[in-house]
């Protein structure tokens, strides 16, 4: 796999920590992540909380003016309006949402190092899953312009930030060629391994602030800086 410049340059330098750490402070959807990490600790049976997390990724990402998802809002108390579409999503997939948020902590893993502290096996099956899932939501979030991925994958970053990356479509043709989420998240765990062996550092403790905290959130910044 190559690096595609996310967390090393084009020589193949690792991005000094302290570069990341500028990055992440000028990044626009800090609060809004931060949000999220902290709401989707656990899922309740009824979806409030999905609801309330989908939503404020999506307004925040401008992805509710129009398309699929046009007139979802969430108030500053996290009352989410326009929340029927988003409901039918969850009829969809959140027994199996609830299934891996229940399972990062009875694996033992650290919820913000999960990706990388799962062993090898265990992640392979949690990666079909995501994408087993991912798939379940593309008719809910694919319109005549758009094959959905990017709602998609927004949508489940909202719930599972420590796995999944919310990528836009500049980085699914540019950075990532790819239609598959799981490629996408096997190249993440490549590229975060090879950067922490070669810095000695942690990338989910490259936020200062401690507002970014698990790694597909830290890694989102720099993915979203390496887009041409």
């Amino acid at each position: 796999m190559s690096n595609y410049n996310i967390l090393f340059d084009t020589e193949g330098n690792p991005i000094a920590p302290h570069k990341i750490d500028e990055e992440i402070d000028g990044f626009g959807y800090n609060l809004a992540t931060y949000q999220i990490i902290q709401d989707s600790k656990k899922l309740d049976r009824s979806g409030e909380i999905f609801l309330k997390c989908a939503a404020r990724i999506l307004s925040n990402f401008g992805m509710t003016r129009s398309g699929r998802f046009k007139g979802v809002k969430i108030d500053e108390n996290g009352n989410v309006r326009g929340k029927e579409k988003l409901l039918k999503c969850w009829g969809v997939i959140g027994d199996r949402l609830i299934e891996m948020r229940s399972s990062i902590p009875e694996s033992g893993c650290p919820r913000d190092r999960y990706l990388l502290e799962l062993d090898k096996p265990k992640r392979e099956e949690l990666i079909s899953e995501i994408w087993s899932v991912t798939k379940q939501l593309l008719p809910f979030t694919m319109s005549k312009t758009s094959y959905g991925l990017v709602g998609a994958s927004k949508i489940l970053f909202s719930v599972l930030p420590e796995i999944v990356l919310p990528i836009d479509n500049s980085q699914w043709l540019n950075v990532f060629k790819t239609v598959d989420m799981g490629d996408v998240i096997r190249k993440m765990v490549f590229d975060i391994q090879h950067w922490e062996e070669a810095t000695g550092k942690r990338l989910n403790e490259m936020d200062a602030q401690k507002r970014l905290t698990t790694l597909p959130s830290v890694y989102n910044v720099m993915a979203m800086h390496a887009r041409p």
